[in-house]
């Protein structure tokens, strides 16, 4: 594979600023956006792969604002009812939450979509994973799920009057950055 400099059309151009970020953020993060904009066939201009970097990052934390809050929601919901399992809970992660919170579905008086839950737990965890380790979020892949398929279940567990805040949140992410239709991930209203 070219080194990534060769692979950046326009790198002598903009070299003072690529060779800056590339060095503080590394060569390997930003040969996977490349690599992202290949896969696309979108030519890999500084601009092109600068405003990926920043999509990608701006997806990562409105993505960790939202897990965080399920995760407390989903925390608060099991304290209502349980104390004792609450306290079990304290320094479990997500995914064992999750599991509490299914067994008590018939206690809990949420609006949780639970078919959802319980079909996009794995892709809820994985993202929550991903979010946490602060992996490249749009080459988000589990078992040919893709991320925009793993943000629609995690939209559809929030609670119904986070949804739509969501919605806009993602959607708001592409705001100012010339980012490809194939690669954006855009999120329909639920209205």
């Amino acid at each position: 594979m070219a080194e990534l400099k060769d692979r950046i059309a326009d790198y002598d151009a903009n070299k003072e600023e690529a060779d800056k970020w590339l060095n503080l953020k590394g060569v390997a993060k930003y040969e996977q956006f490349a690599d992202i904009l290949d896969n696309n066939n979108i030519e890999i201009t500084w601009k092109s792969l600068d405003d990926l970097v920043r999509y990608d990052k701006r997806l990562l934390i409105n993505i960790f604002k939202y897990l965080s809050f399920y995760e407390d929601y989903l925390r608060a919901l099991i304290w209502n009812i349980d104390k004792v399992d609450y306290n079990k809970l304290k320094k479990s992660y997500l995914k064992e939450v999750i599991e509490e919170v299914l067994k008590k579905e018939k206690l809990l008086n949420t609006d949780i979509d639970f078919d959802s839950l319980k079909k996009g737990k794995k892709a809820i965890n994985s993202l929550r994973n991903r979010v946490s380790h602060n992996k490249i979020i749009l080459d988000f892949n589990l078992d040919g799920l893709n991320l925009k398929q793993a943000l629609i279940y995690f939209k559809n567990i929030l609670p119904k009057n986070y949804q739509n805040g969501f919605i806009k949140d993602i959607n708001n992410c592409v705001k100012e950055l010339n980012i490809s239709e194939n690669i954006k991930i855009y999120l329909k209203d639920i209205t």
